[in-house]
C-alpha cells in the first residue's frame, strides 16, 4: 500500500477534503467553535501537511477523500469502544478506516465519480473536556489534537510499535505547531 511519507511539508497545491458530519448530542452546542468549519480546516491542513507518493498526490488532484465524523457522548462512544475495540469505557476519539488511500483506490472512485471514504471518526465531549482539564489544556486545542490524530489513523499511521508511534507523534506536534497549538506530549 502507498502510505503517505511522514515527511511534514506544506506543497504549492491545495488539497481539499470533504466530510459528513453528525453532531448526536446537545453537549456539542455549548462549544464556541463551529464543529464544521474546524472539520473542513483540520482535515484540508493534513492533506496539506503530508508529503505523499507522486501518484497518489496526482489522483488527489482528481479525488477526493471523505470522512465522516460523529460528535457524541461518552456513553455512546464507550458503546462503540465495547462493540469494536472489546473495552468497555469510554474514550477521547475512535478512529474506524475504510478504504485505504492508494493511488488504485482513489483512481477506482475518480472512475466512479465518487469521493474515497477513508473512514468515520468518532470523539466524545465529555472525555475531551475532562482530559483537557487534567492536562491543564484548552479543550479546543485538545480537540483539534485529537481530529488531527484521528485523521492520520485513517491516513494509515498507527502507534501500536514504538517507532510508528514516534512518527505518528511527530506529525501531531508538527501539524498543531502550524496551527499555533503547542505540543501536546509536554
Amino acid at each position: 500500500m502507498n502510505e503517505p511519507d511522514s515527511r511534514h511539508s506544506q506543497h504549492p497545491e491545495n488539497l481539499t477534503g470533504s466530510f459528513e458530519i453528525t453532531i448526536d448530542q446537545d453537549c456539542w452546542q455549548d462549544w464556541t467553535v463551529d464543529l464544521a468549519d474546524l472539520c473542513q480546516q483540520l482535515l484540508n491542513h493534513v492533506l496539506n501537511s503530508l508529503e505523499f507518493d507522486i501518484d497518489i498526490r496526482q489522483e488527489l488532484k482528481d479525488t477526493s477523500i471523505e470522512v465522516s465524523f460523529l460528535f457524541t457522548s461518552n456513553d455512546r462512544i464507550q458503546e462503540l469502544n465495547r462493540d469494536f475495540r472489546e473495552k468497555d469505557k469510554p474514550t477521547n476519539v475512535l478512529s474506524f478506516p475504510d478504504t485505504p488511500l492508494s493511488a488504485q483506490t482513489l483512481q477506482e472512485a475518480n472512475k466512479f465519480g465518487e469521493n474515497l471514504c477513508l473512514g468515520d471518526i468518532a470523539l466524545a465531549e465529555g472525555v475531551i473536556i475532562e482530559e483537557a482539564k487534567e492536562q491543564d489544556k484548552a479543550a479546543q486545542d485538545h480537540l483539534q489534537h485529537l481530529i488531527i490524530h484521528g485523521l492520520l489513523h485513517l491516513l494509515g499511521f498507527d502507534h501500536i510499535e514504538d517507532d510508528e508511534a514516534e512518527i505518528m507523534e511527530q506529525l501531531e506536534i508538527e501539524i498543531l505547531a502550524d496551527l499555533g497549538i503547542r505540543n501536546p506530549y509536554l
